[in-house]
């Protein structure tokens, strides 16, 4: 059995409807409804987006099902062409379908690191948590400076803890 939910006006309001809308609701319900409402607006919304990563998981399990899928005609088919002795077959819809051998594909297996950076091939890179530490402690680093971006306030949801979670705490 499926679970309705209710939807909230907060769920499709822009910023500037929002003030007029928690007026309206601490009137009618008062400040904790108004506090249950904001959280349900917010949990739909999280429920939401927890929907969507599942279908885009899912989806992409089947594209990659698809892409496999793909792989074994096109090898089949290859195969099957070559076994006969066919180069290129003609189709109606089609110009043509043809054999070609794909380019082996290379990859680097690292079986010593340290060997292979006292041989040389590594690359530098800055350290960016020790070089904000060094600036936050008010260290003169040449080629680097701090930028701070102010962010609007916004609402943290503290859930209420059951009863069993306030014993085990």
């Amino acid at each position: 059995m499926k679970l309705k939910t209710i939807q909230t006006n907060l769920e499709t309001a822009k910023a500037s409807e929002i003030p007029a809308i928690l007026d309206k609701k601490a009137e009618t319900v008062g400040a904790n409804g108004t506090a249950d409402y904001v959280f349900r607006a917010i949990d739909n919304l999280d429920s939401a987006k927890d929907r969507i990563n599942s279908a885009i998981k899912e989806l992409q399990s089947l594209k990659k099902d698809l892409d496999s899928q793909e792989d074994i005609i096109k090898e089949a088919a290859a195969k099957w062409l070559q076994d006969n002795g066919i180069d290129k077959l003609n189709g109606d819809i089609i110009s043509s379908i043809s054999v070609y051998d794909k380019k082996e594909s290379i990859e680097v297996v690292v079986m010593d690191e340290e060997a292979v950076i006292n041989a040389g091939y590594f690359k530098m890179v800055i350290d960016k948590t020790a070089l904000k530490e060094a600036l936050l402690n008010d260290m003169a680093v040449e080629g680097a400076k701090l930028e701070v971006t102010y962010n609007q306030p916004s609402l943290k949801v503290n859930k209420r803890r059951n009863k069993q979670d306030e014993n085990h705490a």
